[in-house]
């Protein structure tokens, strides 16, 4: 016989558990264990201290002798949070300057901020980081950005521990604790935070949010996506709810799937408190706002007088409303932004459409956002929801160059699309149609009072952020006004006071790194009003900006580079190249009176400050530079290879895990079966409306021209070149599309040349080719075409276009430049033959990106290498 457990009484054993789960969970200063229920009882819950998480199972308590009628089931008891912890509602939206929202004074409404502001409270003095993927590894972990290491977005990452893009393990996340304290956690919207080599099928999944701790994840990865036609994912899963329905757009989709996702949360267990991040991607580029609210804002004529004057209009609203003391001065227009009056009839019209369009998009965010708050009142749980909803994630954008776009990637690849030819797109700004930016100007407006604007973390205009927090009966001075100082990282320590969950000593094994961010749970309590802050230093930087606040003083650098040329400068040495300027924020909260000159011993203390955290937060080495860093190597999963194979259909796979064909020649081999009747559609396209290429069988117009094989290089909306085939008949057939790149070099052009069964059957050249990205929303498609089209208006077809053939083999082979020839013609991140040539390397490379064509092609076609500029 097998050998019997040992058998205490059965009055002990209640006590005995009970005694031992509480030595076990509640020792050191951790919160009381608070348990409810029979121990031992299906229904039993239990409070954790939290120190370690997961908690370790606790033994059994019950009896086990041979037979099941001589024993005493027992059940380990359900982890639940404190009685009494609030739901949460985490809301951030993206790139709204301080002063966008009417609730801090701009001519935007929002009544959904209005609404938490009323009932709560309103920050004034909040900042972020500057830049989106490091405030939203900041804003989930606690920690400093560089800490998380998301020194900068994760598309320049590097291979220092500030910087490579990786939430390290020490650094776990409000979902993974709440979750382990008994939460229901979810993630809607923007993930910007898994590393892009991470983000394709083959995971790993760790740093995605379902492997960070949010059990249920909707919405896009990577810094933007089209609203009509996202790259979307349910968990790791891509999804495509757009597909025959035009009208569907993510901004709508994402608020009704939050809302489902908390109706059922609440119908199968009412008791179980939700965690819910919800991110949206407005006012990211691109702006997309359904024609309602277009119409909407645009017939409220809110930005007709321009920029200047809607910095004035702003600046006061904040001073009647208390957002801004009595005291503070607007901070003058820089020298290189263009006063509106200044402009043309023709500048001035399209740059309204374009801030009408921004704030048709911001209204939209905000209503929709609405919708999700009144879903909990409509759920009976508003009175048990802290609720903290941040305007923006870093300043209003000026990444839209000085003219605006109608297509962002144009200016991630260094190109400016002139005024005249904008209106090219003008009727359909904010449509499908677009990927539209506004220009730099309207960015600096968003950001009343301050100076500067999203990537600039010297300076408030980049970093200060309205915010307002709600919690009905715990926050009791409603529609009070708060200006201690605080920061992203602060976030994480309030929801853990008001859930009075700690913070976890070990989190999966791993020992944690201690919190950044302090608790601004204090300023609830109106006797606080006033109170100083609780947050007496943050370090800020970003991209070789910097600043440092220390009781109430700011020393910042004076940015060298302007964030709306991007790279097109030679950045300053990154240490001697920056003069300093020093602020007493106390008084001068908007930084306008620099003290520097007045006060040289106080800003060498405070600059010593600045390296004293830039050395504990793992924000050394100091880097300005951006294209190098995007061209720089990086972990992937295509490196090294110059062959890829693949045989029938793969859809939604993001360039990192892609051939890459840019600044290189390459070969595309296609060998298909085409059935009998004749076949159509993609078969490998990488890109889309916006950038790219895709190869593919035609169309045809009323079964005319149908099954032609077409190569379509698609030069960012701006120009589209075609080489063309014999339609194809039943049987197997080899397409080959084999280009030659006039390169070394950003940019470069080259010739095509496509072949049909061994016959050449077009040959083409380009002036130039995408020099820097592809679409970042787009993906590599084999069988047919997610999301958005390559063609426009010839061999135009409709997504997802899938290939009626068989794809039996599908093979590209890149042929890279040797190593030293890349060198020689300035490309990034390779070494040089000589150290000494690096510099003008680096200039050549920039001037390279930026010498595309000053004017779209306009309205010209061209009927074989054809020109489509027609939206």
């Amino acid at each position: 016989m097998g050998q019997v457990t040992k058998v205490l009484p059965r009055q002990v054993l209640p006590l005995l558990f009970t005694a031992s789960l509480l030595l076990l969970l509640a020792a050191g200063s951790a919160p009381a264990v608070e348990t409810a229920g029979v121990p031992g009882s299906p229904g039993a819950t239990t409070t954790i201290s939290g120190k370690q998480l997961p908690p370790p199972d606790p033994k059994f308590g019950g009896e086990i002798r041979e037979k099941a009628s001589e024993s005493k089931a027992w059940w380990a008891p359900r982890v639940v949070p404190p009685k009494g912890a609030p739901n949460v509602l985490l809301i951030m939206t993206d790139d709204a300057g301080f002063g966008a929202p009417g609730t801090f004074g701009g001519v935007v409404p929002t009544p959904a901020l209005d609404r938490i502001a009323r009932s709560g409270l309103r920050y004034t003095n909040f900042h972020s980081t500057s830049l989106c993927s490091p405030t939203r590894a900041a804003i989930i972990t606690g920690r400093n950005h560089h800490v998380a290491g998301s020194g900068v977005v994760g598309e320049i990452a590097t291979g220092f521990p500030g910087y490579d893009s990786v939430i390290r393990k020490e650094s776990g996340t409000i979902g993974a604790i709440l979750k382990e304290h008994g939460y229901a956690t979810s993630w809607f919207g923007k993930n910007h935070n898994t590393p892009f080599y991470q983000a394709t099928q083959a995971g790993p999944f760790e740093q995605w949010p379902v492997g960070m701790g949010f059990e249920y994840f909707y919405g896009f990865v990577g810094g933007d996506a089209s609203q009509w036609q996202p790259n979307l994912y349910r968990n790791t899963t891509a999804i495509y709810p757009f597909e025959g329905n035009p009208s569907w757009n993510l901004t709508t989709a994402m608020a009704d799937e939050a809302i489902q996702h908390m109706k059922e949360l609440k119908a199968i267990a009412p008791h179980k408190p939700f965690f819910v991040y919800y991110v949206p991607g407005g006012t990211h580029s691109p702006h997309h706002p359904t024609p309602e609210w277009i119409k909407k804002i645009s017939d409220m004529h809110l930005f007709d007088d321009g920029w200047n004057k809607l910095r004035d209009t702003i600046f006061a609203n904040q001073k009647r409303l208390g957002i801004m003391p009595p005291n503070a001065q607007l901070t003058p227009w820089p020298k290189e932004l263009p006063q509106w009056d200044s402009l043309g009839w023709e500048e001035k019209k399209l740059f309204t459409r374009q801030a009408d369009i921004y704030g048709a998009y911001l209204a939209y965010t905000d209503h929709e956002i609405g919708r999700v708050i009144q879903a909990v009142e409509d759920l009976g749980e508003l009175n048990n929801t802290l609720i903290i909803y941040i305007s923006g994630d870093n300043g209003a954008s000026a990444e839209g160059m000085l003219n605006g776009t109608p297509n962002e990637f144009t200016t991630f690849n260094g190109v400016a699309v002139p005024v005249k030819d904008q209106f090219l797109w003008y009727e359909f700004w904010g449509s499908d149609r677009t990927f539209p930016h506004f220009a730099a100007p309207w960015a600096w407006a968003m950001s009343t009072p301050f100076k500067w604007v999203k990537q600039v973390a010297s300076h408030f205009g980049g970093t200060a952020q309205g915010m307002a927090i709600s919690w009905p009966g715990h926050i009791k001075d409603v529609g009070g006004i708060r200006s201690q100082f605080h920061h992203v990282i602060d976030i994480v320590p309030t929801i853990l006071e008001a859930t009075r969950i700690p913070a976890p000593d070990t989190l999966n094994g791993i020992q944690q790194r201690p919190m950044d961010g302090v608790s601004m749970a204090y300023t609830w309590d109106k006797a606080n009003a006033n109170a100083p802050s609780r947050r007496t230093t943050q370090y800020f930087e970003m991209l070789g900006n910097r600043a440092i606040y220390h009781d109430g003083w700011v020393a910042c650098t004076t940015p060298a580079t302007l964030p709306w040329e991007l790279s097109s400068a030679t950045p300053p040495d990154v240490i001697t190249g920056y003069k300093w300027e020093l602020y007493n924020v106390k008084e001068d909260p908007t930084q306008s009176n620099d003290l520097a000159a007045k006060m040289p011993e106080k800003l060498k203390q405070m600059q010593s400050v600045f390296y004293l955290e830039a050395k504990k937060h793992d924000v050394l080495p100091l880097n300005n530079t951006t294209l190098e860093r995007w061209n720089a190597p990086k972990p992937n999963l295509t490196a090294g290879r110059t062959v890829f194979t693949y045989s029938g259909g793969l859809t939604g796979v993001p360039n990192s895990g892609a051939p890459n064909i840019m600044g290189k020649s390459y070969t595309i081999t296609a060998e298909v079966e085409i059935p009998a009747g004749g076949a159509e559609g993609m078969i490998v396209t990488d890109g889309g409306r916006f950038g790219g290429y895709g190869l593919f069988l035609s169309k045809g117009v009323l079964g005319v021209g149908r099954g032609k094989p077409v190569f379509l290089y698609n030069l960012l909306d701006l120009k589209r070149t075609t080489w063309e085939g014999p339609e194809l008949g039943a049987g197997k057939h080899t397409i080959v599309f084999e280009f030659k790149s006039d390169g070394p070099g950003l940019g470069k052009g080259g010739t095509g040349v496509l072949y049909v069964d061994g016959k050449e059957a077009a040959r083409k050249s380009m002036e130039h080719t995408i020099p820097i990205t592809f679409p970042e929303d787009e993906t590599f498609d084999i069988g047919q075409d997610t999301r958005t089209g390559v063609a426009l208006l010839e061999y135009r077809y409709d997504p997802p276009f899938k290939f009626n053939g068989k794809i039996d083999k599908l093979t590209f082979e890149l042929k890279p430049f040797p190593p030293e020839q890349s060198a020689e013609a300035g490309s990034v991140g390779r070494p040089g033959p000589e150290a000494a040539h690096r510099k003008q390397e680096r200039l050549n490379m920039r001037r390279t990106a930026s010498g595309f064509p000053s004017r779209v092609p306009g309205r010209m076609r061209e009927r074989r290498g054809r020109v489509d500029a027609m939206p």
